[in-house]
């Protein structure tokens, strides 16, 4: 007779348990989302590489869309003109769903920018070099809007909008 209200227990036990998991996930799936939303709305997206890689970069509107990009102008030492590197070139070893975020994290605005440590400075001159196997003599970082207008098999660009240029010397330039 204890061996069948053991079982029975036992039983009963595993159902409470079930119940606890499901009602227990019922509670904290909402909260962890409703936590990811206020941690976009106060700073930005918390994972931007896996929830959207390109959020927030394209603005679609009726009669066309923009977009905003954070280019560099390299100025090599043995070229007379500079050369224009995308983030994914410049940054070669971050994974391309990555860029996005990283960028917004360290290239926001010209203030983010012009506080970088020395170190960090150091680092975008390798990779510059990396990239162009020319030692640069500068790097511009350019914050632009490029503006595309009609039809959307017909987009042409319209125009483009600096929104802010740091230029950052390498070597005794500091």
């Amino acid at each position: 007779m204890k061996r069948k209200i053991s079982a029975a227990n036992n039983l009963n036990m595993k159902s409470k348990t079930k119940r606890l998991i499901f009602i227990a996930l019922f509670i904290i799936l909402p909260v962890q989302y409703g936590l990811v939303g206020i941690i976009g709305v106060m700073q930005s997206e918390p994972w931007p590489a896996f929830v959207f890689p390109g959020f927030k970069s394209v603005y679609v509107f009726e009669s066309g869309f923009e977009i905003d990009q954070t280019y560099f102008e390299v100025y090599p030492e043995d070229r007379d003109e500079p050369v224009k590197l995308l983030p994914y070139e410049l940054f070669g070893e971050l994974p391309r769903s990555q860029i996005s975020g990283f960028m917004r994290s360290h290239f926001r605005d010209a203030d983010m920018i012009e506080s970088l440590s020395q170190e960090a400075k150091n680092w975008i001159q390798v990779q510059a070099y990396r990239a162009l196997e020319s030692r640069p003599e500068r790097v511009d970082i350019v914050d632009a809007k490029s503006f595309f207008a009609g039809k959307m098999k017909e987009m042409q660009p319209d125009s483009t909008v600096e929104q802010f240029r740091v230029t950052l010397y390498f070597d005794n330039h500091e």
